[in-house]
């Protein structure tokens, strides 16, 4: 499903990029950002939070959390956190776009470094499987540190 909605996004960026009056590389990887921050950071993961936050029972059985694990909460409040970061994005831009981009690229790092050692750790990583979870979390990291590295963002004065 993340897979789905990741090249949804990046089409989507694409698209808008390729409808900017004046393109140059910083905009164009704006754009990106946004779409990244917006699109699969901000108004996914703020449902999934609410979800998880609403309905931790269903959540912790989808999850594979112990029913009542409090650190299943306290991962629906930082991901309501993180995704509030990212939605802000959108009407403050410039300098205010390396806050959640640090947030989630520190965040998915660790999400596929956990994800592939569990995996690991149950005998189940396969080279598809592995890809999967780089595709879905490594790479987003990739994408949002790229992407703001080229947006220009870094060497802007605050």
């Amino acid at each position: 499903m993340f897979l789905i909605l990741l090249l949804m996004v990046l089409v989507a960026a694409a698209i808008h990029a390729s409808r900017l009056k004046e393109p140059s590389t910083p905009r164009i990887a704006e754009v990106f950002l946004l779409y990244l921050l917006v699109g699969y950071c901000g108004v996914p993961m703020l449902a999934f939070s609410l979800w998880n936050l609403l309905s931790p029972e269903k959540a912790a059985a989808h999850l594979d959390f112990p029913p009542g694990n409090p650190f299943q909460e306290f991962a629906g409040i930082a991901f309501l956190a993180m995704s509030l970061v990212s939605l802000l994005a959108i009407r403050y831009r410039r300098t205010f776009l390396i806050a959640p981009v640090v947030c989630w690229a520190v965040f998915f790092t660790g999400a596929t470094w956990i994800h592939l050692k569990d995996i690991h750790l149950k005998g189940a990583l396969t080279h598809g499987l592995a890809l999967h979870v780089f595709a879905t979390h490594g790479l987003i990291s990739i994408l949002l540190v790229g992407a703001l590295v080229a947006s220009g963002v870094l060497q802007q004065k605050a």
